[in-house]
């Protein structure tokens, strides 16, 4: 028995057709549309029935269908919200266009099942680059201890390939003597973060391996991470060796901060360059020293240098001269004091010099000036290490290395009654005996350089000393010792008017010598001339150039021209 279909059945099929339908005539009115396009297009299907089609779909290319009678297929556009491909097909009866048809697939699900997609393959791919970007050799297994993977940090510490890992379980790489040891699977049986060494390639490795839980609590992944100790041992190695050469540098940089008061200690005199020696040696440990000699031979630079050549250099370095203090201000100034202390005390107190000089050093210059009243509280606080402010009774516990200077006779003194022995021996634990200059007559002219360059270079001059004034001083005794020098130089710099610094600057010296070279000099005025053309014309012939004339003087270029012009050297 045949069964044909009636139009209401052809309809009915169209209706459920999940691709939705619409058809339009001539006039783009809606004949026809099934029930997912009438959805697709957010419209019931008997309101949409007789609407212009470019009413309800504003983009639709049907009408275009039926002025060309061409047909167009797979074409994506947006319907009321939806992602959709469609199909448009004129529709003809004979050859007579009457009307279009279009089919269109509601894509919008796939569409954003897309999106997931490439943004899973793009999670995808930054975690391959974040796995193969590890400096950490990385082994990625299944719960069952199958290797999935493993980066190239791994392969290149172990010298093995990814092929040769992938799909095989750990047991059957330890068996293949691929590794010696696994990880993986005490994780997998502890269900806990586990860590070993193995050897592998001759290299130490540190294996840890981290377990990776679904949301049931299962282990879904281990992920072992595999650190080279052989090259953290290298670091290691050569981290020491850097902070070995970081305490050398150290250990420099004392010596040169050390060298710089050492470097205004000018001496060519071997007795005190053992003085200098002793005093960098005793530098390092933090007995009190002694630096005994004349007014003006240079110990407070003594006294500095040791300070900077110690560990506490970088600690205060305090000075007080015991003999310019009032004796009524020394106790205060030594101790300090607490807020009122006293009538005319400071309202917020004062720290004494031992506090002051916490962790560093105290310089007792002239130490014998010392009242012997005051000396007993200075041994206190030298030999127990702890001082009490004037108006308190509350300790404080010192860290100070003690230096002292004087230029009287301590024994003597001691012998007098006038200085405390038990002090002087506390003190004296290094004495440092420094000479006088008349001792050294060999630093007179190094100092006398220097100080010539140290005062040229303050006041702006180019000055030079006459050899014959030289000479004058190199025989002086100088009482005063190396302050007299200084002062000597320096009062000639600044009142002499010529470039050229002469007897007659120096005329305030007590020296037989010199008033008797003074007094033929300065009789004959040719003689004082011959002498400086003399020294020109050598100083010219040895060198060769003005320029370098002047700098062996110790004078301006435009001064030799001229003293050169004037006595007429180089001339032809």
């Amino acid at each position: 028995m045949s069964f044909q279909f009636e139009t209401n059945d052809w309809l009915n099929i169209l209706d459920v057709a999940k691709n939705g339908l619409v058809a339009v005539n001539l006039d783009g009115e809606v004949v026809f549309l099934n029930s997912t396009a009438a959805r697709i297009i957010g419209l019931d299907e008997k309101e949409a029935l007789g609407k212009k089609i470019n009413e309800l779909i504003p983009n639709t290319g049907l009408l275009e269908v039926i002025k060309n009678g061409r047909d167009e297929s797979n074409q994506k556009m947006a319907v009321n919200g939806h992602v959709v491909f469609a199909n448009r097909v004129a529709l003809r009866r004979g050859n007579s266009i009457i009307g279009a048809v279009g089919m269109f697939q509601d894509i919008s699900e796939l569409e954003s099942l897309s999106k997931e997609l490439e943004s899973v393959r793009a999670l995808s791919r930054e975690l391959d680059c974040i796995f193969e970007s590890v400096d950490d050799g990385l082994v990625l297994t299944d719960e069952k201890g199958v290797v999935l993977r493993v980066n190239k940090a791994y392969q290149m510490m172990t010298g093995i390939s990814n092929a040769e890992y992938k799909g095989k379980h750990v047991h059957e790489l330890i068996k293949e003597g691929y590794i010696g040891h696994s990880v993986s699977d005490i994780v997998i049986e502890r269900k806990s973060r586990h860590s070993i060494i193995d050897i592998r390639n001759g290299k130490e490795l540190l294996l840890t391996g981290n377990p990776v839980f679904d949301e049931n609590g299962n282990i879904m992944r281990v992920v072992t991470a595999t650190r080279d100790l052989t090259e953290l041992s290298d670091l290691k190695n050569r981290l020491a060796k850097s902070e070995a050469a970081r305490d050398q540098y150290y250990q420099e940089l004392k010596q040169l901060r050390a060298e710089l008061p050492h470097n205004t200690i000018v001496t060519n005199n071997p007795v005190v360059k053992q003085k200098i020696d002793l005093a960098l040696h005793v530098a390092q440990v933090d007995s009190n020293v002694l630096i005994l000699g004349e007014s003006g031979v240079g110990k407070d630079l003594f006294a500095r240098l040791i300070h900077r050549a110690s560990k506490r250099a970088l600690k205060p370095f305090v000075e007080i001269n015991c003999g310019t203090v009032p004796e009524g201000l020394l106790e205060s100034e030594f101790f300090g004091y607490e807020p009122g202390a006293f009538t005319g005390a400071l309202r917020e107190g004062k720290r004494g010099l031992f506090e002051l000089a916490q962790g560093g050093t105290l310089f007792l210059d002239e130490v014998g000036e010392l009242p012997i009243s005051l000396q007993a509280k200075i041994l206190r606080a030298v030999q127990n290490k702890q001082i009490t402010k004037i108006g308190s009774t509350k300790t404080i516990t010192l860290d100070v290395r003690i230096i002292a200077a004087t230029n009287r006779d301590l024994d003597k003194m001691v012998e007098e009654k006038t200085f405390r022995q038990d002090l002087y021996y506390r003190l004296s634990v290094v004495p440092i005996v420094l000479p006088p200059l008349r001792e050294r007559k060999e630093d007179i002219l190094p100092l006398i350089t220097a100080f010539l360059l140290k005062f040229n270079s303050r006041y702006g001059y180019q000055k030079w000393i006459h050899p014959d004034a030289i000479d004058c001083l190199k025989d002086y005794e100088w009482p005063g010792n190396i302050r007299e020098l200084e002062n000597a130089v320096e009062r000639a710099v600044v009142t002499c008017l010529d470039d050229c610094i002469n007897l007659d600057t120096f005329s305030d010296i007590p020296n037989r010598r010199c008033f008797d070279r003074r007094a033929s000099v300065t009789s004959l005025k040719e003689t004082r001339e011959n002498k400086e053309k003399q020294v020109i014309v050598e100083a010219y012939r040895s060198t060769g150039s003005t320029r370098k004339t002047a700098k062996l003087l110790g004078i301006s270029q435009s001064a030799v021209v001229k003293k050169m012009q004037k006595y007429g050297i180089g001339k032809k």
